[in-house]
C-alpha cells in the first residue's frame, strides 16, 4: 500500500550524553510514523509471536451454541441446559460438572446473556431457535422491583459486586441493540440504563466511585471492607453511552463524560475484573468524535500493565511460560507468577476492538496484541497443550465430555506453574470444589465475542480486526484493523459486503480504493498497521476542524503524536541537555505551539522554535521521569516521557 508520510515538525537539539542510547544521527533515520509505542506490548520479544497458529474461534463458537442449545448429548455431565421452570428462563451452570446444574435461580447471566450475544455476532438469531426466544427469556433477569438487569433470576443488589451488576447490564443492553423488535427486552434495557443513571447521580455527589457495590433498594453505595470496585465508572460509562445512543438523552452523554473525568484523575489503575477494558475505546471515541483530551496512553495502561490498585497485579500477560508464549492474555501477573483467564481475554479483545477506529495511532500496537492473544488463547482449549498439563487428563468424566464436545468448552485460566507443570491450564473449580471439571461453560459464552472481533485473512498471521464488533448496530460506517507482522510486504484480499464502495485508509486519511465491489486487493508494507473503513462508493469525504465525514457520518479524526528522540530509557545525562522533540500531525495546517517539561513535579514552557533544554544539577542525580506535553494550534495534545539517570 503507498504510504503517505504524516507531516512531521521537528525541533532538532544536541543532548549531553554520557553513555547508552541511539546516537542523534541513529534516532534522525528513524521514520516518524505517528504510531504510539504501549509499553506492556512493547515487551514481547517478538510481534510475530513464534507460536503462531491460527485457532478457528468462529467454529469453536458455534459449537458452544449448538453443544449447549442444540440437541442435548448424553454422556459425562449432560445436560448442561436446562429450563428453568421457577424464573421462566434457561440456565447452564458456570462450569462443567458443576453442582448447580439444574438448580433455578443459580445460573448467571455473565453465562446466558454472553452466550445470546455470542451466537448472534456471528450470526445466529437467537430470538429463534431450536423453537425457543432465548432473547425474550432473558427478561428473568431483570428485577421489576429494583428496576434493574442482575446476574441471578430472581436475585437481588443487596451485598452484589459491582462487575456482577454492571457487565450483565452491559451485555444486555448490546443484545436489546440487535433486536430491537424485542420490546420487553428494550424496555428493561432502558429502565436498567435509567436506574444506573440514579444511581451515578448518587455516587458523583458522593464524589467517588470508589465502592464495592450498590443497593437498589436503599439507592446507596457500600462497602464490604474488603475491596472496592473503582472501575465500575468504566462500565456506568458504557452503559450511559448505549443509553444515549439509544435514546439522545443528554443527560446520559454528560454522565459518560463525567466517569471518564473520574477514571483519568484516579491515582493508578482503577481496574477491578473487566469493565475497566471498555474505557480506552470509549475515551478515544470522546476524543475523536467530540474534541475531548483523555490520555489514552493511561487508561490503555492501566488495562494492560498489572498495575491495579484495587487488585494488585491485574492486566495482561507478556513473555512465555515454558515452551508456551502467552502475549496479550489477559488476568493476574502476580498470582503464582501469573494467571491467565479465557473470558477476561475474549472480553478484553470485544471490549478493545473500536480503539484502532477511534484512534489510529494505536493501530500498530492493537494489531501486535490482537495477533500475540489470538495465538496464545487457543491454549485454553482441550487439545492445545501437551495432555499432561491439562487438568481434566485423568478424569475419565472430563475426558468423555471432552470426547464429546471437542474443542467447544475452554478451561477456565492458564497458571503460569502448577503440578509441577509450567503452564498448567485448569481453573479454580477443582482446587475449590465448586465444580468437578475447569471447563469452563462461562468462558465459552464469551468465545463468539472475541471471535467476532478477529478473523484470519488470506494471509497468514495476518489478521482482520473487526472495529465495530462491539457497537451499537448502525453507529458509523464499518471499519477494519489490518497489521502486516512479516519483514515483507504482503498482499491480502479485503472482502466486502455486497455493494460497491470507497475505501477511506484511517492512518494515512487517503483513499486507497474507489467502486471496489466484492473484494480489493491490499498492498501492507513491512510492520504497516491501517484502518481500513468502508464508505458506500460516491459519497463525497469532508475535512474540516480536524473531522473527516461523509454525507455527515463521522469517519476519522486527525491525531497528532509527540516523541523524544535519540534518548532511550534509563540512559545516562549530565550537565546542559537538549531534547530532540519530534511531532507528528496528520493535518498540514496544524502547527506547533508550545511544548511544557516536567521533571520531578517542575513544569517549563517553551515557545515553538524554543529549544527544549534542562540542567541536571537543578534536579539532583537519580533516576528521573522527564514528560513533555506538545500543544498544537487547533487545541490538540500528546505527551511523551521517558526515564534517564541523572549524573553531576
Amino acid at each position: 500500500m503507498k504510504k503517505v508520510t504524516a507531516i512531521i515538525l521537528v525541533i532538532t537539539m544536541m543532548m549531553t550524553m554520557v553513555s547508552c542510547g541511539q546516537s542523534a544521527q541513529e534516532e534522525d533515520e528513524r521514520e516518524m510514523t505517528g504510531q504510539k509505542e504501549v509499553s506492556r506490548i512493547a515487551r514481547y520479544n517478538d510481534e510475530l509471536p513464534d507460536n503462531y497458529r491460527w485457532f478457528d474461534y468462529e467454529a469453536a463458537a458455534l459449537a458452544f451454541d449448538e453443544l449447549v442449545f442444540g440437541e442435548q448429548a448424553e454422556g459425562a455431565y449432560f445436560p448442561l441446559l436446562w429450563q428453568d421452570m421457577t424464573n421462566d428462563t434457561f440456565g447452564f451452570a458456570a462450569y462443567v460438572g458443576d453442582g448447580r446444574t439444574g438448580n433455578d435461580g443459580s445460573q448467571e447471566a455473565v453465562a446466558a446473556m454472553a452466550s445470546v450475544l455470542s451466537a448472534t455476532l456471528l450470526g445466529v438469531d437467537k430470538s429463534s431457535q431450536n423453537g425457543s426466544n432465548y432473547v425474550a427469556r432473558l427478561h428473568a433477569y431483570f428485577s421489576q422491583e429494583e428496576g434493574i438487569v442482575l446476574n441471578n433470576p430472581g436475585g437481588s443488589s443487596e451485598g452484589a459486586s459491582m462487575w456482577y451488576m454492571l457487565y450483565p447490564a452491559i451485555l444486555f443492553t448490546q443484545v436489546s441493540a440487535h433486536y430491537p423488535e424485542e420490546t420487553q427486552i428494550r424496555e428493561d434495557a432502558l429502565a436498567t440504563v435509567e436506574s444506573w443513571y440514579e444511581a451515578y447521580c448518587v455516587m458523583r455527589d458522593t464524589g467517588t466511585f470508589d465502592y464495592t457495590g450498590f443497593d437498589f433498594i436503599a439507592m446507596q453505595p457500600y462497602e464490604n471492607g474488603v475491596w472496592k470496585e473503582p472501575d465500575c465508572a468504566a462500565g456506568i460509562a458504557v452503559l450511559m453511552q448505549l443509553g444515549s445512543e439509544m435514546t439522545g438523552r443528554q443527560e446520559y452523554a454528560e454522565a459518560v463524560l463525567h466517569c471518564l473525568d473520574y477514571l483519568e484523575q484516579y491515582e493508578g489503575s482503577s481496574l477491578y475484573e473487566v469493565l475497566l477494558y471498555f474505557a480506552p475505546s470509549l475515551a478515544a471515541k470522546m476524543n475523536a468524535q467530540q474534541g475531548k483530551d483523555y490520555d489514552i496512553d493511561n487508561l490503555l495502561g492501566d488495562v494492560l500493565n498489572g498495575s491495579s490498585i484495587p487488585r494488585g497485579g491485574w492486566g495482561s500477560i507478556s513473555g512465555s511460560w515454558g515452551e508456551y508464549c502467552v502475549n496479550g492474555l489477559m488476568g493476574s501477573t502476580t498470582d503464582g507468577g501469573g494467571y491467565a483467564f479465557s473470558m477476561n481475554t475474549f472480553a478484553g479483545g470485544y471490549a478493545l476492538a473500536d480503539l484502532a477506529k477511534y484512534d489510529t495511532r494505536y493501530a500498530k500496537a492493537m494489531g501486535i496484541w490482537y495477533l500475540n492473544a489470538a495465538a496464545a488463547a487457543r491454549y485454553f482449549f482441550p487439545g492445545e497443550t501437551a495432555a499432561e498439563k491439562q487438568s481434566s487428563t485423568g478424569n475419565a468424566a472430563a475426558m468423555e465430555f471432552i470426547g464429546i464436545s471437542g474443542k467447544a468448552v475452554p478451561f477456565e485460566g492458564i497458571r503460569k506453574s502448577s503440578n509441577s507443570q509450567t503452564p498448567w491450564v485448569g481453573g479454580d473449580p477443582t482446587v475449590y470444589g465448586w465444580a468437578e471439571t475447569d471447563l469452563s461453560l462461562y468462558s465459552g459464552a464469551h468465545t463468539g465475542m472475541f471471535a467476532a472481533v478477529a478473523e484470519p485473512t488470506d494471509v497468514e498471521a495476518v489478521l482482520r480486526i473487526h472495529c465495530n464488533a462491539a457497537e451499537t448496530p448502525g453507529q458509523g460506517y464499518a471499519a477494519s484493523l489490518l497489521y502486516n507482522p512479516h519483514g515483507q510486504a504482503k498482499k491480502v484480499t479485503y472482502t466486502l459486503p455486497e455493494g460497491s464502495w470507497d475505501l477511506f485508509e484511517s492512518v494515512s486519511k487517503q483513499v486507497i480504493a474507489e467502486g471496489a465491489e466484492g473484494s480489493a486487493v491490499l498492498e501492507l508494507e513491512p510492520g504497516e498497521a491501517v484502518v481500513i473503513v468502508e464508505v458506500p462508493a460516491g459519497r463525497q469525504i469532508l475535512h474540516a476542524d480536524g473531522q473527516y465525514t461523509a454525507e455527515g457520518i463521522w469517519i476519522a479524526a486527525d491525531t497528532v503524536t509527540a516523541q523524544i528522540g535519540g534518548l532511550q530509557n534509563n540512559d545516562k545525562v549530565r550537565g546542559s541537555v537538549e531534547l530532540d522533540i519530534r511531532v507528528a500531525s496528520t493535518d498540514p495546517q496544524v502547527v506547533l505551539s508550545e511544548v511544557v517539561l516536567e521533571i520531578d513535579g517542575k513544569e517549563t514552557k517553551y515557545n515553538a522554535g524554543e529549544k527544549v533544554l534542562f540542567r541536571t544539577e537543578e534536579y539532583g542525580s537519580g533516576s528521573k521521569n522527564v514528560n513533555i506535553t506538545v500543544r498544537m494550534s487547533d487545541g490538540k495534545t500528546d505527551k511523551a516521557g521517558i526515564r534517564l539517570n541523572f549524573e553531576q
